[in-house]
């Protein structure tokens, strides 16, 4: 573990807090709980530790969907815009190109150590004209073209409003979209997807855990059928980049954002820079 990953760790914790503000008793044992799993675990994968971070809160504070007063009010704000965002793609020059853009540009919508801040839309506004700093988006056009069966893998409610957007236009009949398994952080669940409408797109189901990303060790049997049978995996999120980037399937593409130094630095780019990029 790197040490701007253990200040990561901490500044989520920091959040939560903040958030929360529980009784002292409960803050220090809920702070002294993660320095102790911090310590212990000092090789442990990133996402993997998020995942006990996120037990541990649960616990602590005592609330089982940390986030859910935000990601219900990120969908609704960004599906009362639907007809906007719709006819901003259709009109586009490129609808393609341009629905990856904002469903990268969403990325931008997490609520752990990297919480946005601010008007969520106009953040989105800025970022679509925001060039990708790697830009696999033909190969990705292709690949998809060429696929009979894709497995999309989602990261955040009010990011999965974007998501909708992309495979509404890219029209695909075989697309199985996931979700997280059980609430963790903003990270969307199936009831996140269902609220902005991808169930009239096409099959969700969830990944069977709960870690703020893709851990295929851990996930279901379902997923890991549907996984090991699509011929293209598209895998929004910095999250799910960590839980799969060593992973062997021949056809992945990584929709992102480089939301810390270390990805940026593992990726070739910098901080903040949105993504599109094949590593298989």
């Amino acid at each position: 573990m790197r040490p701007e990953c253990y200040f990561c760790h901490i500044k989520t914790v920091k959040n939560l807090l903040a958030k929360f503000n529980p009784p002292k008793t409960v803050s220090e044992d809920f702070i002294f709980s993660v320095h102790e799993i911090l310590g212990d675990n000092r090789s442990m994968i990133n996402p993997k530790l998020a995942t006990n971070i996120q037990r541990i809160a649960k616990q602590k504070l005592n609330n089982k969907d940390l986030y859910a007063s935000e990601k219900l009010s990120a969908n609704k704000l960004l599906l009362a815009d639907y007809e906007y965002w719709r006819n901003y793609i259709d009109n586009s020059n490129n609808p393609f190109y341009t629905a990856v853009r904002l469903a990268v540009a969403g990325n931008i919508i997490d609520y752990g150590a990297h919480s946005v801040n601010g008007d969520i839309k106009e953040q989105i506004k800025d970022l679509i004209n925001t060039p990708f700093a790697i830009d696999k988006s033909k190969e990705f056009k292709k690949a998809i073209d060429k696929a009979e069966r894709i497995l999309y893998l989602g990261d955040n409610a009010g990011e999965v409003f974007f998501d909708r957007l992309l495979l509404e236009t890219i029209r695909h009949p075989k697309v199985t979209f996931v979700t997280r398994g059980a609430p963790v952080i903003n990270d969307v669940t199936i009831e996140d997807a269902k609220q902005v409408g991808i169930d009239n797109i096409c099959e969700i189901i969830d990944n069977g855990f709960d870690a703020p990303s893709t851990l295929l060790e851990f996930c279901s049997d379902e997923f890991k059928l549907a996984y090991n049978s699509a011929d293209l995996i598209i895998s929004k999120g910095q999250g799910n980049f960590e839980g799969l980037m060593n992973e062997k399937h021949p056809n992945t593409f990584f929709l992102l954002m480089a939301k810390c130094e270390p990805m940026a630095e593992m990726l070739g780019c910098s901080m903040n820079d949105l993504i599109v990029t094949q590593l298989n």
